[in-house]
Parts: structure tokens; sequence; C-alpha cells
């Protein structure tokens, strides 16, 4: 999960810190230069840690996934 912080937005860094500790592995992103509306103010910014989290989010798929199969591969031996 992602929470996108605007530096110049009104969501302070404490309640993005609560919302994130609400979840798992939940990661913050701070576009310093940006207002509220993030995607419009720094879409270059936003576009990147998005990018960023789909790939971490499908890195750690892979992980399970490769460690879901090297257990069954294990209890099958």
């Amino acid at each position: 999960m992602l929470v996108v912080r605007a530096g110049k937005g009104m969501l302070k860094q404490l309640e993005a810190d609560r919302m994130a500790g609400r979840h798992g592995a939940t990661r913050i992103a701070v576009i310093p230069d940006a207002g509220h509306d993030v995607h419009l103010d720094d879409p270059a910014a936003a576009e990147s840690e998005a990018a960023a989290e789909s790939e971490a989010a499908a890195e750690s798929e892979a992980a399970a996934e490769s460690e879901a199969a090297a257990k069954e591969a294990g209890a099958g031996a």
C-alpha cells in the first residue's frame, strides 16, 4: 500500500503515519513541492511513486509465490 503525502498539502506526517500503521506493508511517499492535487501539481513524481509501488508489489508477490513453491516442493520430497 502507498500513502502519498503532498509537502504543501493538509495531510500531516503524523496522520500519514497513522494511516500507514493501520495496514501491514505500507510506504509513505512525500512529494515536497505539491499541494493537495499531487497528480496535477507534480504528475511526474506522482507517476514515479505509483510505478515504484507497483514494482515493489509485483516483486513481493513473486517472492511469496516462489517461497510457497519451494515449501510445496520440500513437502513432496
